[in-house]
């Protein structure tokens, strides 16, 4: 099934909700960083969690997600937009963790339970806020129900997955719902009934149901209308030779002498795609000649 997000909304107006598929993106993530299962989890879910937020909380610009716990992957960072671009990756790609009691991967001792989820909302021109919650449990789709409950004073119910094999990530997506003031205590009950019915996320994947039987099947009770069309989404970095070597320019004529020099060239690391730069001697020197 190809990565894809759309967004819907109960005909009786008591939930909306959006929901995506990401096993190609996080794919993309884990070979890009060269991550580990638990450290593929934790960012997967990450990933998911930032394509599923943007749509909803930005028309244009990006959000970014910085979960800053105690666990030993250190920070998870994503920045995704309404347009479908998601990136991202963790302090520490290599961290490997016994599964937990569920048998499932330890994404919450992985990132940990102590610390906080950073959340900076970038509407374009400028326009930016920058919110933090304490993290619930360092398990991603609790930390991001979290920030939405703080954010919007509503209820709403996170989920996000990542299935691994040896072979790489088989499934991954997630969706959000969100409670309308028309809500009843019974919506909430019903939607977490569901989920306890009809198994995990990644599970109705691998069944391979599509994104709207997917949603129909765990907002099962509940007559849901389609916002819009399953949109496309993708791992994507806007990083670029032309912009290292811009950020080359602001270094001082000393610097770019000594490293033309004694390096022979210089070399840059993205670290949100792990892709690498490198600009020869000769540029370097051509760059010192331009300094003011």
């Amino acid at each position: 099934m190809p990565d894809g997000i759309m967004k819907a909304m109960s005909k009786d107006g008591t939930i909306r909700a959006v929901i995506a598929t990401t096993t190609e993106l996080v794919e993309c993530a884990r070979q890009r960083h060269k991550l580990s299962f638990t450290a593929t989890a934790a960012l997967g879910r990450a990933l998911t969690g930032g394509a599923l937020l943007a749509p909803i909380s930005v028309r244009e610009g990006q959000v970014a997600l910085t979960f800053k716990g105690n666990g030993p992957v250190g920070k998870v960072v994503v920045d995704a937009s309404p347009n479908g671009t998601v990136r991202g990756y963790v302090e520490n790609p290599q961290v490997e963790l016994p599964l937990n009691s569920l048998g499932n991967f330890d994404v919450g001792g992985a990132v940990g339970s102590t610390g906080y989820l950073h959340v900076l909302i970038d509407q374009g021109f400028g326009r930016t806020h920058m919110s933090a919650v304490e993290l619930a449990s360092g398990e991603i789709g609790e930390d991001i129900n979290r920030y939405l409950v703080n954010s919007d004073q509503a209820g709403s119910l996170v989920v996000v997955g990542t299935h691994l094999s040896r072979r790489g990530v088989e499934a991954a997506g997630g969706l959000i719902v969100q409670l309308l003031p028309d809500h009843t205590e019974e919506t909430i009950c019903q939607i977490e009934n569901n989920i306890t019915t009809f198994g995990t996320f990644t599970f109705l994947m691998r069944r391979g149901m599509g994104l709207e039987e997917i949603l129909n099947r765990i907002l099962s009770g509940f007559e849901i209308t389609p916002l819009t069309e399953v949109r496309p989404l993708k791992f994507f970095c806007k990083c670029s030779p032309e912009r290292f070597v811009e950020a080359l320019k602001v270094l001082p004529k000393k610097d770019l002498i000594e490293m033309a020099e004694e390096e022979g060239q210089a070399e840059g690391r993205c670290h949100f795609c792990n892709e690498f730069y490198y600009v020869n001697k000769e540029r370097l020197l051509d760059l010192a000649r331009n300094v003011r």
